[in-house]
């Protein structure tokens, strides 16, 4: 994983003129000392675990400049990050096979606002795209939301079924490498129930040490803005056109129906998993990517028990508040439907 990396960082400073590219050993040098010495850090109280960085995270919110050309797909961990990137990359070069093959060399060491060192920012910046896309794993909170809508920066938050993103998140840390490291690995518990309390409680250190309910409470205030869409894994996967057509037209892209289709077999499930680069072989990035059905395991049920006991209240009493103000003749009707339809109500469809 480390070596795959490493030639990737190579490969993408290769796309830069050499008068301007910046210094690939940097680059290197930080993801060796990031493979050698994983180690945790902190910055406005939240935790972060090698790859994430608090100093990146720190320097973006404070130096980060996007325009409005550029994308940032914003997830918590394992709920669409990678599948809708790569959607997006192909819809905006899906004519431009060359820039298509650099945007889709972008790692999530180089393209996610956390991972790596700063100077990744500067290699992104100077790469021979007009609309650069970014990734991150961030709450809003550490993200400077106000420069962005100053902006018009566009961005995809992808909201995914919290049973389904626990299961899958403790299997990609069971299955990572990365994550069975000595120093890094006490806190992505091996024991399911113990990776589940974990989970609910806000004690890993993916998405800034959140749990997935109050990662989704930072990014909720921006349901509406307009340089803002939410999407779900869920719809994603059950009408792929549908959804793609939907960010397609977010992101003033005009493709015909066959352009999309096109993007769609390129993209779909089976072929990243047939055709993974490298990086994503190694850390077993694509695994099964479906929608689980609660009958099929009791211990399923289980969890939707421990995730109302454990915290989700919160965001369901946060979201009650808005179906309130946004509804004051039927509220009745409505609340007794936010416990049933947690979707429908986050994203207000």
């Amino acid at each position: 994983m480390e070596e795959a990396i490493i030639k990737v960082h190579h490969a993408l400073t290769n796309y830069i003129p050499a008068e301007v590219r910046p210094d690939v050993t940097k680059l290197i040098e930080g993801t060796r000392k990031d493979f050698a010495s994983p180690r945790f850090s902190e910055w406005k109280g939240h935790q972060f675990s090698t790859p994430s960085n608090a100093d990146k995270v720190e320097w973006q919110y404070s130096n980060w400049d996007p325009t409005e050309n550029d994308v940032l797909v914003a997830t918590y961990a394992k709920t669409g990050t990678t599948w809708t990137t790569k959607l997006v990359k192909h819809l905006i070069y899906q004519h431009d096979k060359d820039l298509l093959k650099m945007a889709l060399t972008v790692t999530p060491m180089q393209g996610y606002l956390e991972f790596g060192i700063p100077l990744s920012f500067e290699v992104l910046e100077k790469l021979p795209w007009k609309r650069k896309i970014w990734a991150t794993h961030l709450p809003a909170t550490l993200i400077n939301m106000k420069r962005l809508e100053e902006n018009r920066t566009k961005i995809i938050y992808v909201v995914r079924n919290p049973k389904d993103q626990v299961v899958s998140h403790f299997h990609f840390t069971k299955s990572n490498p990365f994550f069975q490291k000595d120093s890094i690995q006490q806190p992505y518990p091996k024991d399911f129930n113990e990776f589940f309390e974990a989970a609910v409680n806000g004690k890993l250190p993916s998405g800034g040490g959140l749990s997935y309910p109050d990662h989704i409470l930072t990014w909720h205030p921006y349901l509406k803005k307009e340089n803002v869409l939410f999407i779900t894994f869920e719809d994603l996967k059950r009408d792929t056109a549908k959804e793609v057509r939907r960010i397609a037209n977010f992101l003033a892209v005009e493709r015909s129906n066959d352009e999309i289709n096109q993007i769609l077999e390129e993209t779909s499930f089976q072929n990243l998993q047939k055709k993974p680069s490298k990086l994503e072989e190694s850390i077993k990035m694509f695994r099964k990517g479906r929608l689980l059905k609660l009958q099929r395991f009791a211990w399923r049920r289980a969890i939707i028990v421990c995730i109302w006991s454990k915290g989700y209240h919160k965001l369901m009493s946060y979201v009650s508040k808005e179906v309130k103000k946004e509804d004051q003749g039927g509220n009745v009707t409505v609340l007794r439907n936010v416990k049933m339809t947690f979707f429908n109500t986050v994203l207000a469809k």
